[in-house]
């Protein structure tokens, strides 16, 4: 990690290196690759408190967001396939049989009803994300929720409420770029440590990969054997965005 101040900032170096150790000792399966999206999000949550902490004292900055105001639930969600089969297999574990059911019905026609549309679209759409509850606009996966949401922090409820009434997407509301820092990190990390063991990892709209998931018979085994099942669902990697190659001497702590 990077340190700036009293924070210590994730990069893609670091991430990469730490990602690539941890698969070197417990190998790439199933269960390592759960345990691994737990242990990044456990991280994520630990350096998102300290960034909130050090930019209200730094900057001035306080964060909106609460439960329950969902403006920003109405876009785009990006994910790597490691956090698509973590959410899966949560949706799996923690729903009983009709609420899950009705989840998947839900995701799986929110996905075709989106899928030629961009984040931009989606919002003055207003096309709410399909794990948002509709009668109190609370996260329905706040626990197993990506990366990507977990970064979103607003300094003003009244910008983003402006914003989802005049559906404008391009309406800023302020946050601190600090925050993406780590989104960027990790999945820069997941890239540049699975695709050199064979494994298609890249960009992917949530809802369009998990219908991936819940169509496709063995959708987890079939990608650690390598297919290339997200194709559906695949979006484009960001010009910013490279390989790390990490070697075993590289990978440490």
């Amino acid at each position: 990690m990077q340190s700036t101040g009293t924070l210590s900032t994730p990069t893609p170096i670091s991430e990469t290196a730490r990602l690539a150790r941890f698969f070197d000792e417990e190998g790439v399966t199933e269960a390592s690759v759960l345990q691994a999206v737990d242990l990044i999000l456990q991280r994520t949550d630990v350096f998102l408190d300290d960034a909130l902490a050090v930019t209200r004292q730094k900057a001035g900055f306080e964060s909106a967001c609460k439960a329950g105001c969902g403006f920003c639930c109405h876009t785009m969600v990006t994910v790597a396939p490691p956090e698509a089969f973590f959410v899966a297999h949560h949706i799996g574990a923690h729903f009983d049989d009709q609420a899950r059911n009705a989840l998947k019905e839900k995701v799986t026609a929110y996905a075709r009803r989106t899928q030629k549309m961009d984040g931009a679209q989606r919002y003055m759409k207003r096309e709410s994300c399909p794990f948002l509850r509709e009668d109190d606009w609370y996260c329905g996966l706040h626990k197993a929720r990506p990366l990507v949401c977990r970064a979103m922090h607003s300094g003003s409820l009244s910008d983003c409420k402006a914003a989802y009434e005049a559906r404008d997407a391009n309406m800023p509301a302020p946050t601190m770029a600090i925050f993406f820092k780590n989104t960027e990190a990790y999945m820069s990390a997941y890239i540049s440590t699975l695709r050199p063991r064979g494994l298609a990892v890249y960009p992917v709209e949530l809802a369009g990969a998990l219908s991936v998931i819940w169509r496709e018979e063995d959708a987890f085994a079939r990608w650690l054997d390598g297919a290339d099942i997200f194709a559906d669902a695949k979006l484009p990697v960001p010009q910013t965005e490279r390989v790390i190659e990490v070697t075993r001497d590289q990978a440490g702590p």
